[in-house]
């Protein structure tokens, strides 16, 4: 009966440790990012030369990801998205440009005379 309370408690012990460990890798993963804010502008304005509108920090797909927001010299305000981790640039587009073809027109609204 002892033997059995014993192996039936090291197994509870060591499952609780393995997701101790687990819960703090994962805090640890999804906690902050290599890249502050402030690097992450300033990668997206070598890109994109403007005014920053707004910086945030985002989880796409289980990475993070800053979107910069960029109002350029011909007043576009363009997003940037950069890997918070390895500060890869992961896209470049027009705020409006929903269908990601590179231009602002919707061509969802365009009509064929």
């Amino acid at each position: 009966m002892n033997k059995k309370l014993i192996a039936t408690g090291l197994v509870a012990s060591i499952l609780t440790a393995g997701g101790v460990a687990g819960a703090a890798w994962a805090e640890t993963k999804a906690g902050s990012p290599a890249l502050t804010a402030t690097q992450a502008i300033e990668i997206a304005l070598a890109e994109v030369p403007g005014e920053v509108q707004e910086a945030e920090l985002e989880t796409e797909d289980g990475s993070q990801v800053y979107e910069i927001e960029i109002l350029n010299a011909e007043g576009v305000e363009m997003e940037v998205e950069i890997d918070a981790e390895t500060g890869m640039i992961l896209e470049i587009e027009a705020e409006d440009d929903d269908d990601g073809d590179g231009d602002d027109a919707d061509d969802d609204d365009e009509q064929d005379t």
